[in-house]
């Protein structure tokens, strides 16, 4: 059981404070992190539909200066052993100082699930850090296409807010699926995005629903959300696969067909980006270690202390690693003569390390075979 610390900056996720954080005598310790920890408190907890919650936590401490809409940020609850990693619901940059708002969708027999439709749960003490990942708005002057199911409207409506602030100058397309309508939300939000854009150019919303029965009053767009705009949008040419720039936000099968759609229609892959949600079930990332350069960018941005570890001794089976020894400063061989290797018990699958890692040496297609210098 972690148990987080409240009265300090200390990282309420690693005892040796190997992230860089503040120790008790003030002084910095070798890494300065790009990722904070911060406790904090859970100032609102609405819900937005029967299975979607909007949690709001303000924290102590700096504050995620260097956020940016289309990042996520992680939570930490007494009585669930691993951080959960969530996509910042709003703009940072519009978020009152210090406050981080998550939709958090529940799912049966989820650890978090459980804890956040439990009552009174403002009040309650938490942590969260951040901020980490690379998803957000590119600088061109292209249509942009948002694509989200389920909570992935957590970072697109991060990334409309900005887009508002800013009063960027393209327009915007935005498909959202869901089931049925009780699973729409942010309706209101999206209408007052419409009516604030820039008005020289367009912004549409346009919700999908895929199991809606054909008997209610909904007169709204049916089907999948990948296909409705494939058969509505790209087969009709509304919208110019050359001047487009596609953003996804939700689950992996929905983001991939989504991808496939819009390359088949033409569109480059460096003109897609995406946020997947992953979770338990996805694979665990693993570092090719003939390709690392030492660089310490993974270790930078770890969410926990020990699921990035330096060890001289390891065993795995196909499905992955199952027991290691981890280097200790001073008492086992330096760094060169080690391996970097990423603990399926603790990884919490946020794919930070992917993100931060220059040199394409962590991915969870690489093989658990580790290439080491000496072992």
């Amino acid at each position: 059981m972690i148990n987080p610390v409240f009265n300090n900056y200390n990282d309420p996720f690693d005892n040796d404070n190997e992230l860089g954080l503040p120790t008790p005598n003030g002084q910095i310790s070798a890494h300065t992190s790009r990722v904070r920890h911060h406790p904090g408190v859970v100032i609102s907890l609405d819900k937005l539909t029967y299975d979607t919650y909007e949690l709001t936590v303000q924290y102590e401490g700096p504050g995620f200066v260097q956020a940016h809409a289309g990042q996520y940020g992680i939570l930490k609850v007494d009585g669930i052993d691993k951080p959960r990693a969530y996509s910042f619901a709003k703009a940072p940059q519009l978020q009152k100082l210090n406050e981080v708002t998550f939709f958090i969708r529940t799912v049966k027999g989820g650890e978090m699930s459980a804890w956040i439709q439990q009552p009174d749960r403002v009040g309650q003490k938490v942590v969260v850090g951040g901020p980490m990942g690379k998803f957000g708005l590119d600088k061109s002057d292209k249509t942009i296409v948002c694509i989200a199911g389920g909570s992935g409207m957590s970072a697109i409506n991060a990334l409309l807010e900005q887009a508002v602030d800013n009063q960027i100058a393209r327009d915007c397309f935005f498909f959202y699926g869901a089931r049925t309508q009780k699973d729409l939300y942010q309706l209101a939000e999206m209408e007052s995005i419409a009516s604030k854009w820039n008005s020289n150019y367009n912004f549409t919303f346009v919700p999908v629903l895929s199991e809606e029965a054909d008997y209610t009053d909904w007169q709204g767009a049916r089907g999948l959300v990948t296909e409705y705009f494939k058969e509505n949008y790209l087969d009709t040419k509304k919208i110019d696969i050359n001047n487009t720039k596609a953003f996804f936000c939700g689950p992996p099968p929905m983001i991939d067909h989504g991808a496939f759609v819009l390359k088949s229609a033409g569109l480059s892959e460096v003109d897609i980006y995406f946020d997947k949600f992953e979770d338990a079930r996805s694979p665990v990332p693993v570092i090719n270690n003939s390709k690392c350069t030492l660089c310490d960018e993974c270790l930078l941005v770890k969410p926990v202390a020990n699921c990035i570890v330096e060890t001289n001794l390891f065993s795995y089976r196909d499905t992955g690693i199952t027991s290691l020894r981890r280097v200790t400063a001073g008492q086992t061989p330096g760094l060169y003569y080690t391996t970097l290797v990423i603990n399926n018990d603790e990884c919490i699958r946020c794919y930070a390390c992917i993100d931060a890692c220059p040199h394409d040496a962590i991915s969870p297609t690489n093989s658990i075979f580790q290439e080491t210098l000496r072992m």
